[in-house]
């Protein structure tokens, strides 16, 4: 199941992104890096 994180590359949403994957959904990540770095998404398998 596919579920939308806005804000997936701030602190909260980073970890929240990690914790839905290890329970077996695929977050979707919604995010402008208005106050993170891309660095932050290094490794995910895409950006959009």
């Amino acid at each position: 199941m596919n579920i939308l994180v806005t804000g997936g590359a701030g602190f909260i949403g980073s970890h929240t992104i990690v914790a839905l994957a290890e329970a077996g959904f695929t977050p979707v990540i919604l995010d402008d890096f208005s106050n993170s770095d891309r660095s932050v998404m290094r490794g995910l398998e895409k950006i959009l």
